[in-house]
């Protein structure tokens, strides 16, 4: 019952059905302003451009939330990982086989994910308390929203999730791409191979591909 009222404000949502304060006016004519800031109160405005709900913390309350999601998601993957027996490369299984019989031919699995490669990832969020850049990959202010890395192997992912209107997601891809450009250059300076992963959930409910994308790593 819980999801197919979620299921319904995301449509509604979709076509603007909702009865925003905009919406009240035209169907009651009720008074159509923001009960916050006293601009008018469309959909958009009430989810993603009301500068008293971003004073007040609202949008990042709601960040945080997704946010919080995305961790638990990650932290899964990976512990999974890190409990996963250790395999190194090029090791070769041989089987022996008695003289007069076949050999049976195997095929082993390959390995889904690109965390699998190794068994030391760790994992910092940017939720309860400050989170601190690893400083054994670069020295720096910035504040992504996680950090995944592995140090024998000096790789890392920076997620940096952002929660627009969804005719924004592209913009606030490339903005935060560009905002930890130079973070990830200087920490290949330092023997360090860091991927930037902005992700994009829309504040209507829209998972952007960037976000499928890294849960399938």
């Amino acid at each position: 019952m819980e999801g197919a009222r979620r299921g319904s404000s995301v449509i509604r949502a979709t076509y603007d059905l909702l009865p925003s304060p905009q919406n009240l006016k035209a169907w009651y004519g009720e008074d159509p302003t923001c009960s916050l800031c006293q601009e008018p109160a469309s959909l958009r405005h009430i989810l993603s451009g009301c500068t008293t709900s971003l004073t007040q913390g609202r949008y990042t309350w709601r960040h945080n939330q997704v946010l919080r999601e995305l961790a638990s998601i990650l932290e899964q993957k990976r512990t999974t990982t890190n409990n996963l027996p250790q395999t190194s490369a090029g090791q070769v299984n041989t089987n022996f086989v008695s003289a007069g019989k076949h050999q049976e031919h195997y095929t082993t699995p390959k390995d889904t994910s690109i965390l699998q490669s190794v068994r030391d990832w760790k994992l910092e969020v940017d939720l309860d308390k400050k989170l601190v850049f690893p400083p054994e990959i670069v020295a720096t202010t910035l504040r992504p929203d996680m950090v995944l890395w592995s140090p024998t192997t000096k790789l890392a992912y920076v997620v940096e999730l952002t929660v627009p209107w969804e005719d924004g997601v592209e913009e606030a891809y490339e903005r935060k791409k560009n905002k930890y450009s130079d973070l990830a250059a200087e920490a290949s300076q330092n023997g360090w191979k860091t991927n930037i992963f902005p992700v994009e959930v829309g504040c209507r409910g829209f998972v952007a591909t960037s976000t499928t994308g890294l849960l399938r790593k």
